[in-house]
């Protein structure tokens, strides 16, 4: 029986909790602002950010310098990542915080303040972009590429509709084409009443193999603090 067990993602998680705030549409513009004016400083221009704690510092400074921050942060380059790292993920800014193509045109949207609508989805034009960021944001789970939100309109163009349950606790668990087909199966079962969300849960993840591998060497074994540590690989 092997001894390590290998870790392997099962499910995709999307957003951060390292920026909470109010108006959230209205901040991220804002701190496209700032992060565009930040860049036309004479000396940050030819800086790197990526472990470049000097520059993050800098940073930091810069937003509680403008009224975006307040206080005095503990570690001032983790509090600028933090603020950041959510529009990297939705395609805003890049890796190394300058603006994306898309970042520059809702920045424009917003210094011109003009929201009105100019799509076939009659929304605001910020809200446009947001939507075309979203859909366009990919998470990589054990080899495979998965949009969630094209996942959840996959769902729904199937079953109608997500409780809150389902949304929050299955519909993450689709990482692949087999394990969609395997959910939508089980949320069908489980409006029935046929099953549980517990239940969907269990057989997902007892349909890998490491957790296979982790049941059975937890049976033949006996309980010690040694084999509950064993180490993953």
């Amino acid at each position: 029986m092997a001894t390590k067990i290998p870790y392997k993602s099962f499910c995709w998680s999307l957003g951060t909790t390292s920026f909470r705030t109010k108006n959230f549409n209205k901040t991220i513009e804002e701190q496209l602002g700032l992060l565009n004016e930040f860049w036309l400083c004479p000396d940050v221009q030819n800086e790197a950010w990526t472990g470049n704690n000097v520059l993050q510092s800098k940073y930091y400074d810069f937003m509680k310098e403008k009224g975006f921050v307040e206080g005095n942060a503990g570690n001032k380059p983790k509090d600028a990542r933090e603020k950041t790292s959510g529009l990297v993920d939705i395609g805003l800014i890049d890796e190394n915080r300058k603006l994306s193509d898309a970042g520059r045109a809702l920045l424009q949207i917003s210094s011109e303040n003009d929201f009105s609508s100019d799509n076939q989805f009659q929304i605001p034009k910020d809200s446009f972009i947001y939507l075309k960021q979203l859909l366009k944001t990919s998470y990589a789970v054990e080899g495979q590429t998965v949009r969630p939100f094209l996942v959840l309109l996959y769902l729904l163009s199937k079953i109608d509709y997500l409780t809150l349950d389902e949304y929050t606790y299955l519909l993450p668990l689709c990482i692949g084409e087999k394990e969609t087909i395997e959910i939508k199966a089980g949320i069908s079962m489980l409006r029935m009443n046929r099953t549980t969300i517990d239940e969907i849960i269990v057989n997902r993840l007892m349909n890998m193999p490491n957790y296979i591998v982790a049941l059975e060497y937890l049976i033949e074994n006996d309980v010690t603090e040694e084999l509950i540590c064993v180490p993953s690989q």
